[in-house]
């Protein structure tokens, strides 16, 4: 088959030393994948918003639902009012929701429930369950204001009255605001001065909570402005702003919670309690994992229903075209969109493209099948690796419209890499997994994963004697880029919690029967290539805890008709193995027929390649 590889080029810079420092610099911008690391500035530079992304401008609760690594904490940070101010001060078509949200009088205020959060609220295993909420609801409440600081010197920008100094009124409103919420005289006059107020607030409230654990004595009861119900405080705090600038009464305040996964049952019961009973004013755009929404019940008796109190939004996004053909997908669009942010910080490298750096994939994007020389070979591949069935039915439709979509599309890319594995031996290594297409399929729709790769790959760039940019990227190196990830990640599992060793052994057990089932040398291809599995409610509870671990971790994809939401909900359907392992198992990242999980876990190949006892274990 012609090999349609771009080929390779050199991009000189203007002087050795431009092209060393230009190079380094665009590597550095690749360096960091998660926002949790990120300051301000370079979230809101990088930001590529998509358009599920605008659903969430809408005044009314949302429960964003995403694997690791997807874009959940940018999604929520992009929401906070300093991050849309300073986006929309970039006079560009790509920051129009920025003022679009400014426009509708938009106020956002980040609130992160990260691990150190929520353990703070679980090794207090001595507290009662009332002691416990009560605890939540206090810490909840000064976390909420101190958030609320961060946004004090935009919300003043934006709202300031006519002829008021901006410097003057930050003064005035965080000297009211210490005041209110150390319940006597502080003189605070700025945001920092305010923020060490709250951290020393909550080390006195420590302290008290310690004494009263630890102390044999009668200890008055201590008590502070958080001490309330939850989002009083917070409420409060909006009226001193509103006292000091001209806030309009129609702007909603969006309470953006990041990672409440790591919360527990009862903490999800009392937050949904606040959905139930809130109103316009105040929303929420919670931020959680797949199968982490740990409860639907409140503390009104009346559970919070989906559609009526709150709408979930799933952030994943779909790693190739789910329309099919060769439209190009949302994702593929994405990556590029949000490598041309990155390189852009170095001027040598600002016109170089995610296709010029990866080139084209032989296994996906070339199925070209029209001349009689392309045809020749073509069959010449079908003879030598399908089934007689797909060999008649190719013959039969040879010369019929259908023959390009039902033989070329499903099948091209199967010989290709069943043609590369057959020649594939000793230290010889596989240079197929490569190209543009195929690195972003690999990323599975997840943002981190994405930016993982990319950062790997950006620093195999390598320059000529003559100081040249050798584009695109060697395919071998690509290839060896995306195994060892694919390896890296599967070892990695055995350690995540809860359910670690349990997920990793399921994907490698699923991902050996994909392999043989495709390269086998004693099977021949047909249209029948499996690269999913169906799992039942009777696959048992083993499978539970496995498809839900991976499907937060982004290793198995769900179909769209799967449930994503409640924790004790059982979960069956159709899931694809992540297009992630696809250089690992060597199999073809599309989306086949699925395989029962019973007929892969029974599989003579399963129990011969992980052993009869790791297998039993399984069931």
């Amino acid at each position: 088959m012609p090999n349609n590889r771009s080929q390779r080029i050199r991009h000189r810079s203007n002087s050795n030393q431009l092209e060393s420092s230009g190079l380094n610099e665009m590597r550095a911008a690749f360096g960091v994948d998660n926002a949790k690391q990120m300051d301000i500035q370079a979230t809101v530079k990088y930001f590529v918003p998509q358009p599920t992304f605008l659903r969430l401008f809408a005044a009314k609760n949302h429960i964003l639902l995403g694997s690791r690594g997807s874009g959940k904490t940018t999604w929520v940070r992009m929401l906070a009012h300093d991050h849309m101010t300073l986006a929309a001060a970039e006079k560009s078509e790509r920051t129009n929701y920025a003022r679009e949200a400014l426009n509708n009088n938009l106020i956002g205020v980040y609130v992160p429930a990260s691990a150190a959060f929520a353990g703070d609220l679980k090794n207090k295993t001595w507290q009662t369950e009332e002691e416990a909420e009560h605890y939540f609801v206090w810490r909840l409440n000064l976390h909420v204001c101190s958030a609320l600081t961060h946004i004090i010197p935009s919300c003043v920008r934006q709202y300031v009255k006519s002829g008021q100094n901006v410097g003057a009124t930050i003064s005035s409103i965080c000297r009211e605001l210490g005041q209110v919420w150390s319940g006597r005289e502080r003189d605070c006059k700025s945001v920092e001065e305010l923020q060490l107020l709250l951290s020393t607030l909550e080390l006195r409230h420590q302290s008290e909570i310690r004494k009263r654990r630890t102390s044999s004595s009668v200890i008055e009861p201590y008590h502070d402005h958080f001490d309330n119900d939850l989002m009083l405080p917070f409420r409060n705090s909006i009226n001193v702003l509103k006292a000091h600038i001209s806030i309009p009464a129609n702007s909603v305040w969006m309470i953006c919670l990041d990672e409440v996964e790591y919360l527990s049952e009862l903490h999800h019961r009392i937050l949904n309690s606040q959905i139930r009973a809130s109103n316009s004013d105040i929303v929420f755009k919670i931020a959680t994992m797949p199968f982490a929404h740990h409860t639907l019940a409140t503390n009104l008796d009346d559970p919070v229903r989906e559609g009526n109190d709150f709408e979930y939004i799933n952030v994943d996004q779909e790693s190739i075209d789910s329309r099919g053909g060769q439209a190009e997908g949302e994702f593929l669009k994405f990556a590029r969109a949000m490598f041309q942010r990155r390189v852009a910080r170095s001027p040598q490298f600002r016109n170089l493209t995610l296709k010029s750096l990866l080139g084209s994939s032989e296994l996906i994007d070339n199925k070209r099948v029209e001349t009689a020389d392309e045809r020749t070979a073509f069959f010449a591949l079908l003879r030598r690796h399908a089934n007689q069935s797909t060999i008649a039915r190719a013959e039969r439709l040879k010369d019929s419209p259908k023959f390009k979509s039902e033989i070329v599309r499903k099948m091209h890319g199967a010989l290709l890499l069943r043609e590369a594995l057959a020649h594939t031996h000793g230290n010889h290594r596989l240079r197929v997994y490569c190209g543009e297409s195929m690195v972003v399929r690999c990323c599975d729709g997840n943002a981190r994963r994405l930016m993982r790769v990319i950062n790997q790959l950006v620093q195999k760039i390598q320059v000529d004697a003559n100081d040249n940019v050798i584009l695109p990227l060697d395919a071998g190196i690509q290839n060896q880029i995306l195994e060892s990830l694919a390896r890296d990640t599967l070892s990695r599992v055995y350690s995540e919690p809860p359910n670690g060793a349990l997920a990793a052994t399921y994907l490698d057990a699923i991902g050996r029967f994909m392999e043989w089932q495709f390269s086998s040398s004693v099977r021949l291809l047909g249209g029948d290539q499996g690269t999913s599995l169906r799992i039942l409610e009777e696959d048992g509870p083993n499978a539970q805890k496995f498809i839900k671990q991976a499907v937060q971790l982004s290793l198995m994809t769900p179909a769209k008709d799967v449930t994503l939401t409640a924790s004790d909900r059982m979960c069956s359907g159709v899931f694809h193995l992540a297009f992630l392992f696809a250089p690992l198992f060597h199999l073809l990242p599309r989306r086949n027929d699925s395989v029962r999980l019973s007929k892969i876990l029974a599989s003579g190949t399963i129990k011969q390649a992980i052993g009869a006892e790791q297998q039993q274990s399984l069931i």
